[in-house]
């Protein structure tokens, strides 16, 4: 297979599978700042396996780029890059270790596991933060799904939304959960009715909506926050007992409103809060209109 065969055959699986995934975050705060923070991040299986087939035909490409270009000297790099691209697991603890420098000064890795369930493979995996201050969540899943390399860090599929936290120690203690600077009041306004209308309103082809259906459904983002006790005042939108939802986007409910679809569609969001800023209305999704959530709780 040539290189730029290998490239569009990632390009085409790539964009694919950065809508078939389940991510739900759960970050846990004690009254002291400390806490932990609990991942799932899930795939498709079928997905999971094109992804590995690919990784294992670009090795090839490599091995038979290098053997072309040298045939005497190093002969073995080109068979030590296929070794490493085809052991590919989306389950790669050393990965997941080297995330926590991500996630903020402080933060660490404590253990991590496989997830499997009918349709979709993926793991677990724990992290402990002792100031929730210098913690950030990136509420975008797309760094997590596999890429190549070489892919610019400013894609659009991989931007970093962070969701920052501001911590104040007392009783009751107090806790400010922050979006991105692009608000979701913002990005609203961008997809109303009075808003202009996207550059490419062609109508989608059956063929294509279809295939955008197969795609969505099941895919799920979730970000919720557990404070250590009692919540005596917050101005949260979805609460439930200490549990706050910042957010819960459940895509397969765009497939249960056709207008909805063809707005989601039309407006093609590329970041988590243009996503927000389209599904914050229907049934069942849970997402936070307010740009600061303000919690105070006690033990």
């Amino acid at each position: 297979m040539t290189r730029p065969l290998t490239i569009f055959l990632f390009c085409s699986i790539f964009l694919t599978l950065t809508v078939c995934i389940q991510a739900d975050t759960v970050v846990k705060v004690k009254t002291d700042g400390s806490g932990v923070i609990e991942e799932t991040f899930l795939m498709k299986k079928d997905l999971l396996q094109q992804l590995k087939t690919m990784m294992e035909e670009m090795a090839k490409s490599m091995d038979e780029m290098m053997t072309e270009g040298d045939n005497t000297s190093k002969p073995q790099q080109g068979s030590d890059a296929k070794s490493k691209v085809a052991t590919f697991d989306i389950f790669d603890e050393a990965k997941l270790r080297e995330r926590a420098n991500d996630m903020g000064e402080g933060v660490t890795y404590l253990k991590g596991s496989r997830k499997v369930t009918e349709d979709f493979e993926g793991y677990t995996v724990i992290y402990a933060f002792k100031e929730i201050n210098k913690v950030k969540i990136n509420q975008n899943p797309g760094e997590k799904v596999p890429s190549d390399p070489q892919q610019k860090s400013t894609d659009t599929k991989r931007a970093k939304e962070y969701i920052t936290f501001a911590f104040t120690k007392g009783k009751p203690a107090e806790l400010l959960i922050k979006s991105p600077k692009n608000t979701i009041n913002k990005k609203s306004e961008d997809v109303s009715g009075d808003a202009k209308p996207p550059q490419n309103t062609d109508e989608a082809s059956e063929e294509v909506i279809t295939q955008m259906k197969e795609i969505f459904q099941g895919m799920k983002i979730a970000l919720s926050v557990f404070v250590d006790g009692k919540i005596l005042e917050t101005n949260a939108t979805h609460r439930e007992g200490s549990k706050i939802t910042v957010l819960e986007l459940d895509f397969g409910k765009l497939l249960e409103i056709p207008e909805q679809f063809k707005k989601f569609n039309q407006s093609q969001p590329k970041t988590v809060e243009e996503y927000k800023a389209l599904m914050q209305n229907l049934p069942g999704v849970k997402v936070d209109v307010n740009n600061e959530i303000r919690i105070r709780f006690d033990s």
